[in-house]
């Protein structure tokens, strides 16, 4: 806003300084024209006195130019009634001044000045007082406008940056906002509406956070006692059907990995994700995730399995239980959409002072420009469509994991065909 009232100062200032320039420019003219006049008028009543005494007109000429060196030397020109030169100057541009000599009332001559004055020193130090004088006028009273328009957009662009405040807090999660409530009316009760509409949506907010974590820990619950029923089923005599028990179980472990990444989703949301740091070995989570979901990998005809793994023992400072739920996690999402055959490829590699885990997967891929809404809470890829159904909720678990352990998680092309999903994390968590 000031810049716009900045301009319109300048030019406030300015123009007036311009026209007054202008106007004592045009006044200077007026008023040399005017003394140039009277001299020649002067000249002319001198020259026809002269003539009548017999001088000729070269003479007269010359004795100006003697005479009057800082005036009308040099400008005058002396012609017949009918334009012929007499004396003075030769040029044809249009004169400036005409005037008559006579003798004994009868016009001889045309005296003319042909010739622009020049300025004298009075004349150069008049002019430039007067200039001077303008130019401190203009600087003034533009100094005056900037102040002005400084004060003026201070004052109005003072609640719009406010307002401006509040809605970035409100769009970053911030819903307990205070402000000054200075302005215009208009956006005093706009940042009083949005205040409302703040306090009511954090209202909401915590509530869903809430109720999320309430319905996770009620799901654990028939979780649980649904694989205590399954172990009893195991039992009965006659045997109930393996197959059946197979397809139980297995309905069992998706019901408790939903309740445990909806848990771990709610937690993270509210900032209440547990995590435990201590020293582990990322080679042997990543053997103890493989051994968990081989039979799973097996029975979906999917090989599972590790590559560019370290030699050596590596110690982190992560949480092994949450590490191997992240794993997990992303075993299972690449499994609902490897097809039979493919392959699900665990990898680890240093990166300074961190450690690259990647999860590549046979095809189908994934846009690159989608890859990262992946981890948006029930979000499913258009071009990976499911062929069993998901809570959706697997690799917004792993990103809340990974968040948890300051680290990051990206989405891509893999080498092999489908999705590649690498998690980068520090090996210690960064100190307070």
């Amino acid at each position: 806003m000031f810049l716009p009232l900045a301009g319109q100062a300048l030019l406030a200032a300015v123009v007036p300084g311009g026209l007054l320039v202008w106007n004592m420019h045009m006044g200077q003219e007026l008023q040399l024209a005017q003394r140039d006049r009277e001299r020649l008028h002067d000249f002319a009543t001198l020259a026809g006195e002269a003539a009548s005494h017999g001088r000729p007109f070269d003479q007269i000429v010359a004795e100006l130019d003697q005479r009057d060196s800082g005036r009308l030397a040099g400008r005058i020109q002396i012609v017949r009634p009918d334009g012929t030169p007499l004396a003075g100057p030769a040029t044809s541009s249009a004169p400036r001044a005409e005037e008559a000599i006579t003798v004994a009332g009868q016009p001889i001559a045309t005296a003319r000045i042909v010739r622009d004055p020049v300025l004298t020193d009075d004349d150069r130090r008049f002019l430039a007082t007067q200039y001077l004088g303008i130019g401190a006028v203009v600087l003034g009273l533009f100094v005056l406008l900037l102040i002005a328009a400084y004060e003026f957009a201070r004052r109005w662009s003072k609640p719009q940056v406010e307002l401006y405040r509040m809605t970035r807090d409100v769009v970053q999660g911030e819903h307990e906002i205070d402000f000054e409530e200075r302005g215009p009316s208009e956006i005093v009760a706009t940042m009083r509406n949005l205040r409302r509409i703040a306090s009511q949506f954090s209202r909401l907010e915590t509530a869903r956070r809430t109720w999320l974590v309430s319905i996770a820990d009620d799901l654990k619950r028939p979780a649980a006692e649904l694989g205590e029923h399954l172990d009893l089923l195991n039992r009965v005599d006659p045997p109930v059907d393996a197959e059946l028990l197979a397809g139980l179980d297995e309905d069992r472990r998706r019901f408790g990995q939903m309740a445990e990444d909806l848990s771990a989703v709610a937690l993270a949301d509210l900032g209440r994700l547990p995590v435990n740091f201590q020293q582990v070995d990322p080679r042997a989570l990543i053997h103890n995730a493989i051994w968990a979901n081989s039979k799973h990998a097996k029975a979906a005809g999917v090989n599972l399995e590790t590559s560019t793994l370290p030699s050596f023992t590596i110690l982190v400072k992560w949480d092994g239980n949450r590490i191997e739920q992240l794993f997990g996690a992303l075993i299972d999402n690449s499994l609902r959409y490897t097809p039979k055959g493919g392959r699900i490829v665990l990898g680890l590699e240093s990166s300074r002072d961190a450690w690259r885990l990647i999860i590549d997967d046979s095809a189908p891929g994934v846009d690159v420009m989608l890859a990262q809404r992946l981890f948006e809470p029930f979000y499913r890829s258009p071009e990976r469509p499911e062929e069993t159904g998901a809570s959706g909720l697997g690799l917004a678990t792993a990103r809340a994991i990974v968040e948890a352990h300051h680290g990051r998680i990206e989405a891509g092309h893999s080498p092999i065909g489908g999705l590649r999903v690498t998690v980068i994390l520090p090996a210690e968590p960064p100190r307070a």
